[in-house]
């Protein structure tokens, strides 16, 4: 048994608890959490996905992300790290504006208010000089920089894209957000073009720390392919070459358009059709399909004839209609009453030569071989995702930093940075001279998300943004050394993971600098549902009620609530969990309030034990274990047992990642110091 000493937890009487407030006031006035300039110090970057900001808050209880990469950022500061772990509001081109315009005739300046509010009272570390707001000046002139830098190197281009739309709102999205209820159309849009940096994108997610079925997901977003070129002869004696985007399919094809613009569509011509052709172009917004050309194309591999047209209904120089694969295709030639020509019975090749008999599966690799190996075709290999759209038609977002003077001038305006909004949601454009007109639409959410981590490492501090291809850029690049540990959620690495990829990839072939590894840990935090298993949003009326709980409970209940969780799992919300919380963490303060022991050798060797196994997860990024494995060492051990109060600094740091303003308020009632616990030091 212990032995018990004379002195107690709370001398003289009864402890006086601090509120959540006055630890939030002491943490900003120490500048506990501010990244040092220290050359000696080890470095860590830490990074969470920032919140889409609303007027609400974190209504849709997503906020694990923050907690875990917060919790890990506490402790590495008391173990002596340099902690980059910057907290943002991630306000651009997202619908909070048109919510916000419902209250006020300018941007919402309560909008990252209210979550930096909610931030503090969970005990998020936040450093004000890494504080970013999406809107602020420093960071749209960083973020607008950048746009023009991989403009002007020609990885970010102005032309014609395929893009999803959404019918009502007729907000642009990049083709990998398809969704039924989009429609796919072609228009001038900046995408970034990553088609001479995709074997490099590839080689970094084979590189990921993350599973093989992540892995290949995200190289599926790349899938690579390859089409075939391949002579086709016309029975005016012509010869046309043709790309079989599914040559697997070419016995199918059913009829071919020329697009009159296609520099030889005329030798594809008969001289008789010239008449018909010049009435069916001079018709503006014609409905009809096309004119026939009055010749064939001799199908190679079938010897069949196919009609060739001249129409304007397909952007494409030439255009192969294949009914057997495309619905559109399909009915277009039901319509006009074009022969159909179907290739696939049961699975099963027919009307295809050499292919009947084959499954499908077989059809392309027989299809390919057997034109190569004869000399007919060329293998052209692509990838089926080398683009990517970075502008928006959403007029609230970072403004796109370029003058028009025609559809194929640009002017980028690098000199004239930041330009911002007024308080009427307008340009801000003053003493600008070069001639032209501002491109509508903004700099949209993949691009101002996606570029957060990389222009976050940028920064000395806010407002100092600096040249993605500098010399400053590949130091701090090679200093932070990448991320230790990006938590984020599954529907977000498309712009956290993949995004920032491919510009690593685009400023290393730059450079001709190898970067170190972006990311060393990737923590995938599944969503937050409600006790129904719906996802929480204002649509199902079961909006997570953050300040609510925040005035009922305190930020430590909900941290321990939501870190005691697997981040692999969905977490199904139950207030009841709050209230097991809350009472979980006043038996943790009656723990600290038992008289302490003179000695506890028993405690003092599991202990140091227990330290060291605790601080490896930590070092790991490993925070469900860590905690895990913290509440079966407090239940079975430490509640029967007395400590001393050597003993008791090292439980109340072991405690202080996942429970900050409880640990505070006891260690400044044991060790009446002026010192914070979070400056006291990991080991000590």
């Amino acid at each position: 048994m212990s032995c018990i000493a004379a002195f107690y937890f709370a001398e003289g009487g009864e402890k006086v608890k601090q509120n959540d407030e006055y630890w939030i006031e002491r943490w900003q006035k120490s500048k506990s959490f501010q990244v040092e300039k220290d050359q000696i110090k080890p470095k860590s970057y830490l990074f969470a996905s920032f919140p889409k900001t609303n007027i609400y808050g974190f209504q849709d209880g997503q906020i694990r992300s923050l907690l875990m990469a917060d919790a890990i950022s506490r402790y590495e500061r008391m173990a002596g790290y340099n902690v980059l772990f910057p907290v943002g509001y991630d306000s651009l081109g997202l619908t909070s504006f048109m919510e916000s315009k419902k209250h006020s005739n300018s941007i919402n300046d309560d909008i990252p208010h209210l979550f930096r509010d909610q931030m503090l009272r969970l005990g998020i570390s936040i450093d004000e000089q890494k504080e970013i707001d999406l809107r602020h000046e420093a960071y749209l002139a960083s973020l607008q920089l950048a746009f023009i830098e991989l403009y002007e190197k020609g990885y970010i281009k102005y032309g014609q894209m395929v893009v999803c739309q959404e019918p009502k709102t007729k907000k642009i999205f990049d083709p990998y957000f398809d969704r039924d209820s989009f429609v796919k159309t072609e228009m001038n849009v900046f995408y970034l073009d990553i088609e001479s940096v995709v074997p490099q994108v590839l080689e970094k997610i084979e590189h990921l720390p993350v599973s093989k079925t992540m892995k290949d997901d995200l190289k599926k977003i790349l899938e690579p392919q390859y089409s075939l070129w391949i002579d086709f002869y016309v029975t005016n004696g012509s010869k046309m070459k043709i790309e079989l985007k599914e040559p697997e399919f070419m016995g199918g094809i059913s009829f071919i358009c020329i697009h009159p613009d296609f520099v030889d569509f005329s030798l594809y011509t008969e001289y008789d059709e010239y008449e018909a052709i010049e009435r069916y172009l001079s018709e503006e917004n014609s409905v009809e399909f096309g004119v026939f050309s009055g010749n064939y194309a001799i199908n190679p591999l079938t010897g069949k004839k196919i009609p060739i047209f001249i129409s304007v209904q397909f952007a494409e120089g030439i255009y192969v209609g294949n009914p057997a694969i495309s619905k559109k295709d399909a009915t277009l030639a039901k319509q006009e009453g074009l022969p159909m020509i179907s290739v696939v019975k049961n699975g099963i090749f027919v009307e295809s030569d050499f292919l009947n008999g084959h499954p499908l599966e077989e059809g392309k690799d027989l299809l390919t071989a057997s034109f190569l190996d004869a000399e007919i075709a060329v293998k052209h290999s692509y990838y089926l995702k080398n683009r990517i759209l970075v502008s928006s038609l959403d007029t609230f977002g970072a403004i796109l930093p370029f003058l028009q003077e025609s559809e194929d001038q640009l002017f980028p305006l690098k000199n004239y940075l930041p330009i911002t909004f007024s308080s009427k949601f307008r340009p801000v454009l003053d003493d600008i001279d070069i001639p032209g007109t501002l491109i509508g639409g903004s700099i949209n959410h993949i691009f101002s998300s996606g570029m957060s981590s990389i222009l976050s490492l940028l920064y000395d501090e806010l407002g100092a943004g600096v040249s993605l291809f500098s010399e400053e850029a590949m130091q701090a690049f090679s200093d932070w050394n990448g991320m230790d540990l990006i938590a984020l959620y599954p529907n977000e690495t498309f712009e956290h993971l993949f995004f920032p990829l491919c510009v690593l990839a685009i400023i290393e072939k730059e450079s001709q600098t190898v970067c170190p590894s972006l990311f060393h840990k990737i923590e995938l935090i599944q969503p937050t549902l409600d006790i129904h298993m719906l996802p929480m949003n204002r649509k199902n009326n079961n909006i997570f009620e953050l300040d609510s709980y925040l005035k009922e409970y305190s930020g430590d209940v909900l941290r321990l609530c939501f870190l005691n969780s697997d981040p692999n799992q969905a977490l199904i919300f139950e207030e009841s969990s709050l209230e097991r919380s809350s009472q979980f963490i006043k038996g943790i303060e009656e723990y600290f309030q038992k008289p302490f022991a003179s000695e506890n050798l028993i405690l003092e060797e599991r202990l140091s034990d227990f330290f060291k196994k605790e601080t490896l997860l930590l070092e790991d990024k490993n925070l469900k274990e860590y905690l895990w494995q913290l509440l079966k060492f407090y239940k079975n051990i430490l509640w029967k047992e007395s400590c001393t109060k050597k003993q008791a600094l090292l439980i109340l740091k072991l405690w202080y990642p996942i429970l900050p303003f409880t640990t505070e308020d006891i260690y400044a009632d044991i060790f009446k110091g002026k010192t914070l616990l979070c400056d006291d030091g990991w080991g000590r």
